[in-house]
């Protein structure tokens, strides 16, 4: 019996010796038995590359032994482009899901939500691509006024979170820089605008009234001007379809306070007809009017931000329509747009087309030139590349 009992207790130790042994091997950090891990091989911003602060989740190893092997300097590296990445991937879902929905309304609250991301480092490219797409969304909407100050920022590269764009009512923002006159201005807090839903029609109004609205007392910082054209067929160079279906191509005048306000007044040149065959090619000239377009569609627009003295030279040719006669072939609405634009320093090219008894300048082969980027920047003082973009897909 003595016998059986130490043999037993012999049995037992080494039970005991293989036990531990077992689970100190099962349980020893991975980077003991393996040779050094080489992270200088792994792409810094590639998320198929473990950074430790993961490591037990999909590598086996525990996270108190993955905490402890030098890991800042990775982690590190891999949290300051992370912000880069997340806004990365989340403007990829927007462009996406708008290019399937093309809901601005959607898009401006989704891209305004990146515009207040706290990230430490931005990528240039992402910067202006974020405020490059809230440019075109804010002119979809017909926030004219935002659109050309976010189109700004992202041609120069303002810091980001910019008060200039993809925010409404908000006072307490810091100022940026913005062009012209070297005065700061940020998002207007005193109009919010409310852009229609559908396109309505247009109203008359007084070019007095027009130029009231610029004398507002208040310093201006900065004035842009855009033009906007909407086609008889969008994307076709046709001058006219059907029977009276001719487009329209009509202005938005702004001028941005030191005050943190703005004035934005969209319009265009019309015929008053006072008979059925006023205005058209059997009897070409017709009495005129201005109407209040800020209500109008647009397939294709275009702007840039203008010098005190264009914007002057803007206002007193304004003046001189005043009561001028609408002609069809000489003196229509486009040939409105296209005087205030080149006063603007746009040029357009190829805007004449042919109709039954005549020819001219209309919205049909102007709107075509602009989405076949026939147009110019022609101002020296105000260089920058055109804001152009279009609603026809």
């Amino acid at each position: 019996m003595a016998r059986i009992f130490i043999w037993q207790a012999i049995v037992r130790q080494r039970l005991y010796f293989y036990t531990a042994s077992f689970f100190m091997i099962c349980h020893a950090p991975l980077h003991s038995f393996a040779a050094p891990v080489d992270r200088s091989a792994w792409p810094l911003h590639s998320v198929a590359a473990p950074t430790f602060a993961a490591a037990g989740a999909f590598t086996g190893i525990p996270a108190t032994a993955a905490g402890k092997d030098s890991v800042l300097p990775v982690r590190l590296t891999f949290n300051l482009s992370s912000g880069n990445n997340q806004v990365n991937a989340e403007l990829t879902d927007i462009e996406s899901e708008y290019g399937f929905t093309m809901d601005n309304r959607k898009a401006f609250s989704r891209l305004r939500k990146l515009t207040r991301l706290h990230i430490p480092v931005w990528s240039s490219r992402l910067r202006s691509r974020l405020f490059n797409d809230l440019a075109g969304v804010s002119a979809k909407l017909k926030w004219y006024a935002i659109a050309m100050k976010c189109y700004y920022s992202g041609q120069h590269g303002l810091d980001l979170p910019d008060p200039a764009c993809g925010r409404q009512a908000e006072d307490d923002l810091p100022d940026s820089t913005f062009p012209a006159t070297g005065l700061s201005a940020s998002l207007p807090v005193t109009a919010r605008p409310s852009p229609p839903a559908i396109a309505r029609p247009s109203p008359p109004v007084d070019i007095g009234d027009i130029l009231a609205s610029f004398n507002d007392g208040k310093t201006a910082s900065s004035y842009a001007l855009l033009v906007e054209v909407k086609q008889p067929i969008p994307g076709k160079r046709k001058s006219f379809t059907h029977i009276n279906n001719v487009g329209h191509m009509f202005i938005t005048l702004i001028k941005y306070n030191s005050d943190n306000s703005f004035v934005s007044r969209s319009f265009g040149f019309y015929p008053q007809k006072s008979s059925l065959l006023a205005a058209t090619p059997l009897h070409p000239s017709s009495p005129s009017v201005v109407k209040d377009d800020s209500g109008h569609d647009w397939d294709e627009i275009a702007g840039k931000f203008i010098s005190p003295r264009r914007f002057n030279k803007i206002i007193a040719a304004l003046q001189s329509y005043d009561h001028q006669v609408y002609h069809l072939n000489r003196n229509n609405c486009t040939d409105f747009g296209l005087t205030m634009a080149r006063i603007g320093g746009i040029n357009i090219m190829n805007a004449v087309g042919r109709w039954p008894l005549g020819k001219g300048n209309n919205p049909g082969n102007a709107g075509q030139s602009m989405l076949e980027q026939k147009l110019a920047n022609t101002d020296e003082e105000f260089s920058d590349p055109l804001f152009a973009s279009t609603n026809v897909r």
